[in-house]
């Protein structure tokens, strides 16, 4: 049965939010606060409309890493009754995981003249692998948007189109729904083997973008963005039985069942004051995160002698609102300097941890500050443009109630308590231009 599991859990990648939103969608976007700025390929993320005013070829590559540092969770139960096979056990719990790398590409592009369609392009993905999948521990500690979950690959393909002084986009971002079937036959009698098979299938899904942009003037510009909720699932069967040596067989039947992952949906609003020497950004964005569910694998008995799952854990979510504020300004033909700020209010109720299930996440206040530094190339600009973030996490403690998540006498996952907060860095660094 845990070679069924192990197998299973490394089919398919989980995550409950993305690099841009978390971070930025460049290192320019992370300076002033992960918004869209005023001439950038990246803008594609958070308003692809902006683009429509464009009349060049616009490239941007950008590299991110990322280093989190939260507050240690130590001398804590991690095996108790309920996790395991009667084994109650006290020890440290990783939530740091190994710092991560990405990189981001964009690209618009008129498609027929200068004054038309434009096609917009951006493309997410870490450095040194494909994907990262981990339902995670359901009981465990971890953080749940930062442990692995935003490891993953993402494109935004838009066209947008300019109508007077309107600007209008339409396109959609890519997800994944999978699908599949295990059998396994697993022995334990000396000299039999064991077998099986699985089969399984992933089908893309797409979420809506729509945008819309307003140039008041040369100086003033405002837009709005519309983000559908996507949410894919890994589903999957499993059945087949365990010849366990002088206990006879035990069949089992189960339905697999996992959230692969979630991103909310988002309303983003903003304004631009534009100056030959300074530029100030404005947007709010709401999310709404009703919707939400942890990743843990769910399993579902249909049949057979083995028992499925039960979820204890219970996440209360809540929609939010994120302001945001960005300030660039040249300081000479070459060098500009930026800065911005966002708060990030938590879309989990922490105050649900104290009973069963641990998945953490806080509010954050996140600053930023940039530098862009620009070659000019046969009459063009190429930018190399710097960005770092601290994040903030609001530093509490968690107290767990008593008994073990079923009720029975013991000490939860977690207990008897721990402390969450820290910090997240993250560098960018990239390089845009235009012809």
């Amino acid at each position: 049965m845990k070679i069924l599991l192990i197998i299973l859990l490394n089919l398919f990648n989980l995550a409950h939010a993305n690099l841009p939103d978390l971070f930025g969608a460049s290192a320019a976007n992370m300076s002033v606060g992960s918004q869209a700025n005023s001439d950038s390929a990246a803008n594609n993320y958070y308003a692809p409309s902006l683009l429509s005013f464009s009349k060049e070829t616009r490239f941007s590559f950008d590299v991110f890493y990322v280093h989190t540092n939260f507050k240690e969770i130590n001398n804590v139960v991690i095996e108790n009754d309920v996790t395991t096979v009667n084994s109650n056990k006290s020890g440290d719990v990783k939530v740091n995981q190994t710092p991560s790398a990405h990189f981001g590409a964009h690209l618009s592009t008129p498609i027929f003249s200068p004054d038309g369609v434009k096609l917009n392009l951006s493309v997410y993905a870490p450095f040194d692998r494909l994907l990262e999948g981990n339902t995670g521990d359901q009981y465990k500690p971890r953080y749940v948007m930062y442990d692995s979950q935003f490891i993953r690959p993402i494109i935004h393909l838009n066209l947008s189109h300019q109508v007077k002084d309107w600007g209008f986009a339409l396109g959609a971002q890519t997800g994944t729904q999978t699908n599949g079937d295990a059998v396994f036959i697993t022995k334990t009698e000396s000299g039999t083997n064991s077998l099986g098979k699985i089969s399984y299938n992933a089908k893309p899904s797409l979420a809506l973008i729509a945008s819309i942009a307003k140039k008041w003037d040369e100086k003033q510009i405002s837009y709005f963005t519309f983000n559908q909720e996507m949410k894919s699932n890994f589903k999957s069967k499993a059945m087949g039985e365990t010849d366990i040596s002088g206990s006879g067989t035990f069949p089992f039947d189960f339905d697999l069942d996992s959230t692969m992952f979630f991103d909310p949906m988002i309303i983003r609003a903003g304004h631009q004051f534009l100056t030959t020497a300074h530029q100030i950004f404005f947007s709010v964005e709401f999310q709404k995160w009703d919707n939400y569910e942890g990743s843990h694998l769910r399993i579902k008995k249909r049949g057979g002698s083995l028992n499925g799952s039960h979820n204890y854990e219970s996440i209360d979510s809540k929609n939010i609102f994120i302001p945001k504020i960005g300030y660039r300004r040249d300081i000479n033909d070459r060098w500009s300097g930026s800065m911005g700020y966002f708060y990030r209010p938590s879309p989990i109720n922490s105050n649900t941890l104290k009973n069963a299930g641990n998945s953490i996440d806080t509010d954050k206040h996140v600053a930023s500050i940039g530098a862009t530094y620009k070659i000019p190339v046969s009459k063009k600009i190429i930018n190399l443009d710097f960005g770092y973030q601290a994040h903030f996490l609001k530093s509490s403690r968690i107290t767990k109630t008593d008994d073990q998540e079923d009720g029975q006498s013991g000490g939860k996952i977690g207990s008897p308590g721990y402390k969450i907060g820290g910090m997240i860095h993250a560098l960018s660094t990239g390089i845009s231009w235009m012809y």
